[in-house]
């Protein structure tokens, strides 16, 4: 309804608006015409003036043209006072004779006695230009045209055109406002016959000049736009039984399809949500696995100290042992010595098979200053090869989360081993962990004094499969993005003040702590 509502708004208007727009055009026409006929009529009044006829002759001629076209409300021939105070060109009865220089004297008028007082505009039409026409508005509805004979005559003919007849009664439109304006001042003004138009729409505009010789007269036309005629009840009502009658014809159809849709979107829905994350699962897993390609090499310089110190310790112990008195308390120490590095060994591998297994994401609260310790643990080695100084600053309070452990892990896996390809060469490398409690949630912050991230990389840094390494396959950090939301947080990326990277994981805290904890330093 609102549709075919506006749809009939703008087909009214647009029909309303060119029906205004032929009026106008075609009241143009008329009055261009009628303006043009004063010129004529002026034309030949003030040549036959310049013939020098008697001024009964001119009072005839005036005489018919006021009969003929009643809109010339006043004729007169006028004489302006030249210098000698006498009245040239205009002979035979009642010539000028003895007007007082600078006056303006009637010569003829039609009709008699219903002119206008030319005094004030006497200098006005003197400095006209001989056979030219200039224009006066007046303040009664009416304008005066005024041509100046030819020299050496003072003589002036003036006609008083009444604005209101411009326009026959039969040929003005009831239905719109129209004005008359010539120099700024309004000459004619008719206003619509209808009521107010509707304030929803603009109402149409119609204007145009009439540029008769001198006589720039200004048309405008409004046209009131009713509700009524922008949208007619009758057509309105029918459509909208039509439209009734086809939407309740519809309306059981599209129920039912609806239910029908609505129970497989549901399904294809759930089914969409499993299959994500098991994706993402097996996602996170092939990442964990690729990632103990390169532990591996620091596992195995880490297990070879406690398994070198098992070696030794058991060959003193058999030689002890052999001994003609073994001394039973080197020998305790010797195996001390074993169980003590054995149980090392056997952590670091719990370890690796921890951070590589597949287990489903199990999020409890943790406490994030030992998850930060084990991944340093896993990744220290390989640091220490690169010659990459680890820094942790961590909060004494123990800030807790809401996460699971191996996730987490990844996730600062990827962010240390990001960074320390990024450190590859740089002098005085150097790595931060930072944890931290921000009001109702806590945060790890890892950085570096690396070069930096590139201004036009940093909003895609996320993006899956955008990578700045030449071997890189762009999925670490959509990984790390999604490991991180998936527990409610957040992860942001940006450049230090100093210098290098900053990544900012945000967490919810598992519980609400009183106050922020005072950070402890120390080196790994």
């Amino acid at each position: 309804m609102a549709a075919f509502a506006l749809y009939s708004v703008e087909t009214s208007k647009a029909r309303l608006a060119g029906e205004l727009e032929v009026t106008g055009r075609t009241l143009h026409r008329l009055i261009s015409q009628r303006a043009a006929q004063h010129d004529a009529h002026m034309t030949s009044l003030i040549a036959l003036t310049s013939a020098e006829p008697p001024l009964g002759a001119v009072r005839q001629v005036m005489e018919s043209i006021s009969r003929f076209y009643p809109r010339i409300a006043w004729i007169a021939l006028v004489s302006l006072g030249g210098e000698d105070g006498g009245a040239a060109g205009a002979t035979g009865e009642g010539a000028a004779a003895g007007v007082a220089p600078g006056g303006v004297r009637t010569l003829v008028e039609v009709p008699e006695g219903g002119g206008e007082n030319l005094a004030p505009l006497r200098g006005a039409i003197g400095e006209q230009l001989r056979g030219k026409i200039s224009v006066y508005a007046n303040q009664n509805g009416r304008y005066l045209l005024a041509k100046r004979a030819q020299a050496p005559s003072d003589a002036a003919l003036v006609f008083g055109i009444d604005a209101r007849l411009l326009l026959e009664p039969e040929e003005r439109p009831g239905w719109a406002h129209l004005r008359l304006m010539l120099g700024g001042q309004e000459l004619l003004d008719l206003p619509a016959d209808e009521g107010a138009g509707s304030a929803l729409v603009t109402a149409p505009h119609f204007e145009k000049v009439i540029d008769g010789e001198g006589q720039r007269i200004l048309l405008t036309l409004d046209r009131a736009l009713p509700l009524a005629a922008l949208l007619p009840p009758g057509q309105l009502l029918g459509f909208a039984g039509l439209a009734g009658l086809a939407s309740f014809a519809l309306m059981f159809a599209l129920r039912q399809r609806a239910a029908a849709q609505a129970s497989l979107q549901t399904a294809r829905q759930a089914e969409a949500r499993a299959l994500l994350q098991e994706r993402e699962t097996l996602l996170a897993h092939a990442s964990r696995v690729n990632a103990m390609g390169e532990l591996a090499s620091g596992m195995a310089h880490e297990l070879t100290q406690p398994l070198t110190a098992v070696l030794s310790r058991s060959q003193a112990a058999l030689r002890l042992a052999g001994a003609d008195k073994p001394d039973l308390e080197l020998i305790t120490q010797a195996l001390n010595v074993n169980v003590r590095e054995a149980k090392r060994a056997g952590e670091m591998l719990k370890r690796m098979r921890d951070y590589a297994s597949n287990k489903a994401p199990a999020p409890v609260a943790s406490d994030l200053n030992g998850i930060v310790t084990e991944i340093v643990a896993l990744t220290s080695a390989d640091l220490v090869r690169r010659g990459i100084a680890l820094e942790l600053v961590l909060g004494e309070d123990g800030p807790e989360a809401v996460v699971d452990v191996i996730e987490m892990e990844q996730v600062l896996h990827n962010l240390i081993r990001n960074a320390a390809d990024a450190l590859e060469g740089t002098v005085g490398a150097r790595i931060s962990i930072e944890t931290r409690v921000v009001g109702g949630e806590v945060q790890v912050v890892v950085s570096d004094n690396g070069p930096g991230i590139a201004t036009e990389v940093l909003p895609k840094l996320f993006v899956p499969f955008f990578t700045t390494k030449a071997d890189g396959m762009g999925l670490g950090l959509s990984l790390c993005q999604t490991l991180v939301e998936r527990v409610d947080g957040r992860i942001e990326a940006e450049n230090a003040a100093g210098g290098g990277a900053r990544f900012v994981i945000t967490l919810p805290a598992a519980s609400t702590l009183k106050s922020a904890p005072t950070s402890g330093k120390r080196d790994a």
